[in-house]
């Protein structure tokens, strides 16, 4: 992730003084802030993309953030990884809207593509570690499979891969997610693991299935 991003007691106190409205100036810090680490973000995971739609993604994720602050939980994982998730559901909405009014996505089969999408050691036919290979040094083909991938994920199992790439742990906002967040703690965490396991696995097999 982009080195702007302030520490997490920075992160809860602007969020506080927003949700509170206890200072004028709390959104404006913090947009000076989250708005170029937004886009620099944006601009590093989907690298095919044109800089504007990266730019309009991290402007409406920090209007969409200022309009309802209640949405977001502090105690869950930090304000500026819940912006980068919104931000890049924001900008992957984009794309799917362009795409059904015609104008195409990068296509990874097409010809002019081919060459960069290079064969990698990490990515054989046996399964590998999503967290290693996701610890942000995926090269421009990686970036463009998983743009691919994720583009064409069902819209809970978008939710649940966007928690992945932010690199959540904790079972609480999966188990949300899947509508199991009042069934027991050991029930969470079982198909929590279902849900990333098969994830992981899909991933594997487009990449597989994509390499050349």
């Amino acid at each position: 992730m982009p080195a702007s991003e302030p520490s997490r007691p920075w992160q809860t106190q602007k969020h506080q003084e927003i949700l509170n409205q206890s200072s004028p100036t709390a959104f404006a810090q913090l947009s000076e802030l989250a708005l170029p680490h937004l886009i620099t973000f944006l601009q590093k995971e989907f690298r095919q993309v044109e800089n504007h739609l990266c730019e309009t993604a991290a402007i409406d994720c920090l209007i969409t953030y200022h309009q309802a602050p209640e949405k977001f939980n502090p105690d869950k994982l930090t304000l500026f990884a819940y912006l980068r998730m919104s931000a890049r559901h924001d900008l992957l909405n984009a794309l799917d809207k362009a795409k059904r009014q015609g104008r195409p996505l990068i296509n990874i089969d097409e010809p002019s593509v081919q060459p960069e999408l290079i064969d990698d050691a990490s990515l054989e036919d046996e399964a590998f570690a999503l967290d290693a290979w996701l610890d942000g040094s995926a090269t421009a083909s990686e970036q463009i499979m998983l743009q691919n991938f994720e583009t064409n994920l069902n819209s809970i199992d978008r939710q649940l891969f966007l928690l992945i790439l932010n690199g959540v742990r904790e079972t609480e906002p999966y188990a949300e997610i899947l509508g199991i967040a009042d069934a027991p703690i050991a029930e969470q965490r079982h198909e929590v693991k279902k849900a990333k396991d098969r994830l992981t696995k899909s991933l594997t097999r487009f990449i597989n299935r994509h390499k050349v």
